[in-house]
Order: C-alpha cells, then structure tokens, then sequence
C-alpha cells in the first residue's frame, strides 16, 4: 500500500513537472509569437513613414521647387544609407539596402524657356536619372547652385534674375548703361560696381566689363529660377517586393509655368 502511495506520488510529479515544462513552452510560444507580431507592425509602421516623405510627390501637379526638394532628398538618402547598409537603422534591423532612384524628363519646349540668350548653362540635358550609381544632376545643377548661392546670395540672385532685362542691356548709350549698372548694385548684396553718374567714357566701360563678367553667373540661376517654376506630373511610382518601400519614381514636365 505504501510502495503504490510513493508511486503514485511520483507519477502525480512526473505530470505536474510535465505540465509546468508544457505551459513554459506554450508561453516562450506565445512570447516569441507576440515579439515577431510586434516587430512585424513596427516595420510595417516603418514602411509607412518612410513612404510618407515620398508619396506627396505622386501626383499631376508638382513644382519643380518641389521636386529639386526632392532629388536633394534621395540624393543624401542614398549616400548615407549605402554607407549605412541598412534601411532602418533607427530600429537596428538589418534590412537589404534599395537605393532610391528618381527619373526626370524635361520636355525640349520646356528646357528652351530656360535660358534666356537660348545657350544652356546649367540644366543640359532633357532627362536626368538621380540614383545611387548615376547624379549627373548633382553634378550639374545642384553643385553649380550651391556655388552660386555661397558667392552671390540667394537673395541677390533672385533680385539679379529678376532685374537682368534692366541690368544686361543691349545699349552702347553711356547713360543707359550707368543706370543698368546702377541697377546692379541696387540688388546686389556682395557684388558692387564703382560707377560715378559723371564718369568718363573709360570708366564706364570698365565697369561695363566688370558687369557682364556677371552676366554668365546670374543666366545659370536664371534657368534653375525657371526649373523651380516649370510644374512636373508623376509618371509612375515602384515598391520593393521585400521591403514595401518606395523605391523609383518618374517625372515629366507638363509645360506650365505658373
């Protein structure tokens, strides 16, 4: 009677141990099912604030102001995260890194309202592919820019396009072309000209020379003035199979340039 005693004891053990070790394996289950639920929604929550800076941009109406926003966006994008190799390195997940690719056709009726003497200075070509492998609109335009924005002002700049038809004129007249230079230096903030309203022919033509040493610079940000006005439709817009992000989009220029 004792010996079935101990032995039922020992099997009531041998159960209990059994559904203890059960029930720790049924919640390291739950646990671990729960973690890879957790997770799955962060990085699909990733996804979505990821493609949220871009989906903006896919519609028929975007200002090229808008869409250089854009480019300079990727183009910081895919540098640091190629040197990254990870997409979400906020959350330490080691995720295969896409680069982000952007395609921009600018119509040959478009491009020509660029420039206004019809010679191309700054934006040469009428499709651009912006990627991690190919920028030669960074090389173009974007550095040019910059250059020109640390030099004059941006400020300036934009008084200088605004005011070239007055400054830039096609006149040998002595006094026109005093008051053209006059104009200059009125908008401009870093760059001056010394003229005098009864300066000597020998004068004025120096400082004549002096301005259309400017003249190139202040063309070049007129054709990035007009790219920012020229409105561009999105054309189509790709996703990663694994990730879900955006990874290309592709613009055309529509021809408006309100």
């Amino acid at each position: 009677m004792e010996n079935a005693s101990k032995a039922l004891l020992m099997a009531g053990g041998v159960l209990i141990a059994i559904l203890i070790i059960g029930a720790l394996i049924l919640m390291f289950n739950s646990l671990s099912d729960y973690q890879n639920t957790n997770q799955q929604t962060n990085l699909e929550a990733q996804v979505v604030e990821f493609n949220n800076q871009y989906v903006t941009y896919d519609n028929e109406n975007v200002r090229g102001s808008d869409l250089y926003s854009l480019l300079n966006k990727v183009i910081d994008y895919n540098r640091r995260q190629s040197t990254e190799g990870t997409g979400w390195s906020d959350s330490g997940q080691q995720v295969r890194f896409v680069p982000m690719t952007i395609g921009m056709e600018i119509k040959s009726e478009d491009l020509a309202q660029f420039s206004p003497d019809g010679t191309q200075r700054l934006i040469k070509n009428t499709k651009y592919t912006i990627n991690a492998t190919n920028n030669t609109f960074e090389e173009q335009v974007k550095n040019t820019i910059d250059d020109l924005e640390a030099e004059y002002g941006a400020d300036s700049l934009n008084g200088l396009t605004t005011a070239m038809t007055k400054i830039f004129i096609d006149s040998t007249d002595k006094d026109s072309r005093i008051e053209a230079i006059k104009t200059f230096n009125s908008v401009s903030r870093k760059k001056n000209i010394s003229i005098k309203s009864n300066a000597t022919d020998a004068e004025v033509n120096t400082a004549w020379n002096t301005l259309q040493g400017y003249k190139n610079d202040v063309y070049t940000y007129y054709e990035y003035v007009q790219f920012k006005r020229l409105h561009f439709e999105c054309t189509g817009t790709n996703y990663d199979g694994e990730t879900g992000r955006i990874t290309e989009m592709q613009f055309r220029s529509t021809g408006n340039f309100n």
